[in-house]
């Protein structure tokens, strides 16, 4: 007799709570930042409207489980959590996607990327300051697998540059060619990386930060036009007010290492050799000294004062204003090192 009693007051009691009606709906946002959220507790709340549930709305016809999964057809909620507490209050804990990069498509359109590689839409809402790709060369919701691949690529880029305070700032816009290499637009200094692929990637922006500390700054933000990282161990770079090497189409450039017309600045830091190359490519006119290619061998290369044949063909370069100098920002520790 108890137990049949204890089951008919079980009974009255829940059909008591689902008589009762919804008495507030609380929302909560969570995500990295409230920096970055796409969506606001207004946003929620007509969603749920759209579901059928609002403020009076019975207890009993509440389906939290059918409410949560209607969030999945948002492309920018990660999860939801629902609940109703002792006071007929509708708890609902939404978690939003963060974007990691900004991609523009080589027609135009532009979405954003989380940090599983998925494409989200633009919201109107609120703009973030994230990694700029240009040139990705599908509009399509289903990518074929080159285009995929790339993807993925532009996700580890962007995990790297988001990890690294002084190249989040840095680089105003990565350019994708159309081979599929990256090409650098930096926001300090008017010169272009040239990245060429994501393999060891970590390496190219450590002797890329190197080369600027010790000899962008030094030399001037605006005394080079191209730095060329897709060398092992070395950054070649191309000082202004040199005859531009001529591109191959669809191609990146590149600069040739001759030991007979470059001068080579090496300084090893870090146990990596960053290699200075000023490209002091003579004048088609001008007749080269026979005495250059006299012994033109392995062990008299490097006795070439190349110096002297630089000034005695290219007076335009020793003409040149200095371009002014800056100081050097600090570069922080990534969240891999302060772990």
């Amino acid at each position: 007799m108890l137990a049949i009693g204890a089951i008919i007051l079980f009974i009255f009691s829940w059909k008591a709570k689902t008589d009762k009606k919804c008495a507030a709906i609380q929302i909560e946002l969570v995500g990295n930042t409230s920096d970055n959220l796409f969506m606001n507790e207004q946003d929620i709340i007509k969603f749920i409207n759209e579901q059928g549930i609002q403020i009076g709305t019975s207890i009993g016809s509440i389906n939290l489980k059918k409410l949560e999964h209607s969030f999945d057809t948002i492309k920018w909620v990660e999860f939801a959590n629902t609940y109703i507490d002792n006071q007929q209050q509708l708890h609902v804990k939404v978690a939003q996607k963060i974007p990691l990069a900004r991609v523009f498509t080589v027609a135009g359109n532009s979405f954003y990327i989380d940090k599983t590689g998925q494409r989200l839409p633009l919201r109107s809402s609120y703009v973030m300051r994230l990694p700029v790709f240009t040139g990705f060369p599908s509009d399509q919701d289903k990518l074929a697998v080159p285009d995929s691949l790339l993807l993925n690529d532009i996700l580890f880029f962007a995990k790297t540059i988001q990890e690294d305070s002084f190249f989040l700032v840095q680089m105003a816009q990565i350019n994708i060619e159309p081979n599929g290499d990256f090409e650098i637009i930096p926001a300090l200094g008017d010169h272009t990386v040239l990245l060429g692929s994501i393999e060891n990637l970590e390496d190219k922006l450590n002797r890329l930060y190197t080369f600027y500390k010790k000899v962008w700054v030094p030399s001037g933000i605006n005394a080079y036009q191209v730095l060329d990282l897709r060398f092992d161990h070395q950054v070649v770079a191309l000082k202004k007010g040199v005859t531009p090497i001529n591109y191959a189409a669809g191609m990146l450039p590149i600069i040739p290492l001759n030991p007979l017309i470059i001068d080579t600045v090496t300084e090893k830091i870090d146990t990596n050799k960053i290699t200075m190359v000023k490209s002091t490519r003579a004048p088609v006119n001008n007749t080269i000294p026979k005495k250059l290619f006299a012994k033109n061998t392995k062990e008299n290369v490097g006795k070439i004062n190349t110096k002297t044949y630089n000034k005695i063909n290219n007076s335009s370069l020793t003409q040149k204003e200095q371009s002014a100098k800056a100081q050097m920002p600090q570069k922080k520790a990534s969240k891999q090192q302060i772990n």
